[in-house]
């Protein structure tokens, strides 16, 4: 039986789907990794995002990526640190609890 390690909650109190993240997200090696963010929604009912690492990952890799290459206020470049976004614009991991694979 595998083992699902589940790495610490985020949660966001507004009602925003943006959470951060360090950089050690992308460098963690566990395979059965998965994310719960929580979105608050201004402490009514909270929603859920239920991300596998592998997921997470890839969205903040390339999210950074592109912030990095986005020229900053002034047309100034964005100094490289180690913060990270997630986001679930589209709620694709809402409600997901089927990706913690507990079946």
């Amino acid at each position: 039986m595998s083992r699902l390690s589940l790495a610490q909650p985020t949660a966001i109190q507004g009602t925003g789907r943006e959470w951060m993240l360090d950089q050690k997200v992308e460098t963690d090696v566990a395979t059965n990794l998965v994310f719960v963010f929580v979105r608050l929604n201004n402490l009514n009912s909270p929603n859920y995002y239920v991300v596998p690492r592998a997921d997470a990952v890839k969205y903040v890799s390339e999210n950074h990526k592109k912030w990095l290459a986005t020229p900053g206020r002034l047309g100034r470049a964005h100094q490289d640190n180690p913060m990270r976004k997630f986001a679930d614009a589209e709620n694709e991991y809402l409600d997901r609890w089927e990706n913690l694979g507990l079946d």
